[in-house]
């Protein structure tokens, strides 16, 4: 069985006062019209939307969702000059691939020496996973 993690931003398309008025939330809603997660999808809801979130970072809770907009940030807006052409944004892009990269690997490193726990099981994991 293969794996892969991926971001996207979801959108519930009832999420006004005028829509729940419409319409009855289903059962199966954790939190009522307008706060999508996992369980649309996990339902088929014909009320979610969802789009791509390229290049970026982000804490996942429980059940994968991100909690709020402090626990995520993605490459875009000040992070790129307003001349930027297509060269220097893809060099911008690495760069901010780069610095993600190092971040997770700091957190991971960071948690083991606040924990006190082995990280050599895991370490021995990883490295067999990424070389097949």
């Amino acid at each position: 069985m293969s794996m892969k993690h991926i971001i996207l931003e979801l959108y519930c398309s009832k999420s006004t006062a005028i829509d729940k008025e419409i319409e009855e939330v289903p059962s199966y809603c954790k939190n009522g019209f307008g706060e999508p997660g996992y369980h649309c999808f996990e339902n088929g809801c014909k009320h979610i939307g969802f789009t791509y979130a390229p290049h970026e970072i982000a804490y996942s809770a429980e059940f994968g969702e991100v909690p709020d907009l402090g626990a995520w940030i993605g490459f875009g807006g000040e992070m790129a000059p307003f001349d930027a052409d297509e060269s220097k944004i893809s060099e911008l892009k690495k760069i901010w691939e780069d610095v993600c990269r190092k971040k997770i690997d700091e957190a991971y490193d960071e948690y083991f020496k606040k924990t006190g726990i082995e990280k050599e099981v895991y370490l021995t994991l990883k490295e067999n996973s990424l070389n097949n």
